[in-house]
């Protein structure tokens, strides 16, 4: 009888005078940071579209830290590595975690001075709870700001319209006020009240200092003037080159998903839903320093594979090609956070054979800019094989808990996913199989792990299958 071995990926990260130790603060790729909107449609007995579940927004509500020295740097990157069957083909494949972590200092941690430019969508779609629910976030968002900070009051519908121009925060009633007076009517010409937002932030001079941010108000169901996301992207684009960054506040069960996704991928951009009182509340008393400070732009990673091994797929970054020869990622914005994020890199082997002993499977290198304009260049990452035998089909190894609660989570994005998509087509009981499975399999891990915040995600995929037993 062959006796059986544990095969093992070794994932080496070489970054000049940086670990990626859990210590200080973490660090998270910018874009959606929740799934907020696949839990509140859930939670109201709504069965999701497949693209509510943003994988980079799901890693963005779980602390993922790896483990390594401490972090001295504003950012540090490491890696682990771990073999696994994926949900939606059954087969072994080899999954490399990309963890974020900063070496900011929370006592010494201050977020810049701030122009905003508060920017709400009133139009009728918008109307009863999401109305209100939208004002009580901006009434906060009022309560966070301080002498130092300045603001502008932009609402729309069919156009734009200017409430409070930009100016210091000094009487909050008045600016509550302001607020109050807000009510939905008419359509929603998005890009009506981001060029007013930017056109109020562009009366204050660009200084190091401070920092310049549109918060947008939306559910994000644009029916008047531009309506592409293309269009979105390039004006967000064009005034981040200013730098007038911007962040979407979501509301309202009917929500344009796909397009604020795409939005949130610009550079020095990012997105949270507000589905409900307490997750106003933590985005604002717990998040809001942290969202609004920048740490990095343009990280970049070229990631060859070796002979035999392709790129499956890259979860938590948008745009990377299945099957690739080289895969190029960019994180365009790297935000200071509470947790330590990921990016997950999924390679497959075709051929699924033994892997000679020591064969190197994926080779890249690593650059970013701080935020503060210093460079970082020469970083590589290898994984290579270093068992004496391939690990058996039916098993599985990790380098690390976290890597296992990382893959364990992309399992639940693609099976939620693909379940929710054979719903939506019809194939009931297709979908019903997929999302059972996806519900055991987050079960069994987060036992297994004995953590608590994967348990919850197994009670949501719970939630999905019991709607699709109906």
């Amino acid at each position: 009888m062959t006796r059986k071995h544990l095969a093992a990926l070794w994932v080496a990260l070489s970054l000049v005078g940086c670990g990626g130790g859990s210590s200080g603060f973490g660090a998270t790729p910018g874009g959606a940071q929740d799934i907020s909107l696949a839990r509140t449609k859930i939670d109201q007995g709504v069965v999701p579209s497949p693209e509510d579940f943003v994988v980079e927004g799901l890693y963005s509500e779980h602390d993922l830290p790896l483990d390594g020295p401490p972090c001295e740097q504003v950012l540090c990157l490491r890696t682990a590595t771990g073999i696994a069957p994926a949900i939606d083909t059954g087969r072994q494949e080899v999954f490399v975690q990309v963890g974020f972590s900063s070496g900011v200092d929370p006592a010494t941690f201050h977020r810049k001075p701030l122009d905003v430019a508060l920017v709400i969508d009133h139009s009728g779609s918008m109307g009863g709870e999401p109305m209100e629910a939208v004002k009580a976030a901006a009434r906060t968002l009022v309560d966070k700001l301080n002498e130092n900070d300045t603001l502008s009051l932009v609402i729309f519908d069919n156009t734009a319209s200017t409430l409070v121009a930009q100016g210091g925060v000094k009487d909050r009633a008045a600016l509550k006020r302001s607020i109050d007076t807000i009510h939905e009517a008419g359509g929603t010409c998005i890009e009506c009240g981001l060029r007013e937002g930017f056109k109020q932030l562009a009366t204050r001079q660009v200084e190091p200092s401070r920092a310049r941010r549109l918060f947008l108000f939306t559910d994000a169901m644009p029916n008047v003037g531009a309506t592409g996301d293309g269009e979105f992207m390039d004006l967000l684009r064009d005034n981040s080159q200013k730098g007038l960054d911007t962040t979407v506040f979501g509301v309202n069960v009917a929500f344009g998903q796909e397009l604020v996704t795409k939005m949130s991928a610009v550079r020095g951009s990012n997105y949270y839903y507000l589905g409900n009182a307490e997750q106003t509340r933590k985005v604002f008393d717990e998040d809001f320093d942290f969202l609004v400070t920048p740490i990095a732009y343009d990280l970049k990673m070229a990631l060859t594979p070796a002979e035999g091994t392709r790129v499956e797929a890259v979860y938590g970054l948008p745009g990377v090609e299945p099957g690739v020869s080289e895969a190029v990622m960019e994180v365009s914005t790297v935000f200071l956070s509470r947790r330590r994020g990921a990016v997950l890199v999924r390679l497959s082997r075709p051929e699924q054979g033994q892997v000679p002993p020591n064969q190197q499977l994926v080779s890249s290198a690593f650059s970013f800019s701080a935020a503060e304009g210093n460079s970082s260049t020469g970083v590589s990452l290898t994984a290579s094989y270093e068992g004496s035998e391939p690990l058996a089909s039916s098993e599985a190894w990790y380098s690390q808990r976290t890597v296992r609660k990382t893959v364990a989570l992309t399992n639940f994005i693609l099976g939620a996913r693909r379940a929710c998509e054979q719903w939506n087509k019809g194939e009931k009981a297709q979908a019903r199989e997929v999302a059972d499975r996806t519900a055991a399999l987050l079960r069994s891990e987060a036992e297994v792990l004995d953590d608590a915040p994967l348990r919850a995600e197994a009670e949501l995929a719970n939630k999905l299958a019991a709607l699709m037993a109906r």
